[in-house]
């Protein structure tokens, strides 16, 4: 890998690393309007998922086994789930445990988003700016959903670590360089666990957040869509 190739793969990263960071400092100055802000964060992910993260992925990798991964993530989510609630019985330690197992979540997702800029730049750099417009995104709206679930006592630390995670990931790609096809059942796999915590944490429940907030969402990420055929 050129050292050209390296220094934007770490600018990419860090720029990631900051952006989830700082996310979290605007969530925190958002106060009684988060719903809003998950709502608003819930519609854009959702679309990127739908009508950029996958469709890219499939055009890089022209096989179906990517769903499969994609599932695998899903399930990964909601069985840890399942068995946190099934085995423990203390109310509190109930509570403390799905919000750690989801901040891992969150975690593994960042560091997969770091791997998969550095492999994927290695086949194509128009590709990997691509994909980092809407990995920025998702990067800033899913540290809002990581605040309203997070621990008080370790927020700063999992801020922290959780920012520095898509700059440890960029590093494994850079020493690894693994091609293509397994960097992208990586990307499915990360799409999975992604999907399943929008559901879970992003989108605000029952009467909580604006639907009007989550179309908005939407139509952000499809003009973004629709401008990707003019660049």
């Amino acid at each position: 890998m050129s050292a050209l190739n390296i220094i934007v793969i770490l600018g990419i990263a860090i720029t990631m690393g900051l952006t989830d960071y700082f996310g979290h400092r605007i969530s925190g100055l958002a106060g009684k309007n988060r719903d809003s802000w998950l709502s608003l964060s819930g519609g854009i992910l959702t679309a990127l998922i739908f009508l950029i993260l996958i469709p890219d992925l499939i055009a890089t990798n022209n096989s179906e086994i990517s769903f499969l991964f994609i599932l695998i993530g899903f399930l990964f989510m909601h069985l840890a789930e399942k068995y946190i609630y099934q085995h423990e019985t203390n109310k509190q330690e109930l509570v403390n445990d799905l919000k750690r197992i989801h901040v891992i979540g969150f975690g593994l997702d960042n560091f997969l988003v770091g791997f998969i800029i550095a492999s994927v730049l290695e086949i194509d750099l128009s590709v990997t700016l691509t994909l980092a417009i809407p990995l920025f995104l998702q990067m800033l709206t899913s540290s809002f959903s990581l605040d309203s679930i997070d621990t008080p006592k370790s927020s700063l630390l999992s801020k922290v670590i959780l920012s520095i995670l898509p700059i440890l990931g960029a590093l494994l790609g850079i020493l690894l360089e693994l091609e293509q096809a397994i960097s992208n059942y990586l990307l499915a796999l990360a799409i999975g666990i992604l999907f399943y915590m929008i559901i879970r944490d992003v989108i605000p429940q029952g009467n909580r957040g604006r639907a009007s907030l989550y179309f908005l969402g939407n139509l952000i990420s499809i003009i973004l869509w629709i401008l990707r055929f003019f660049f």
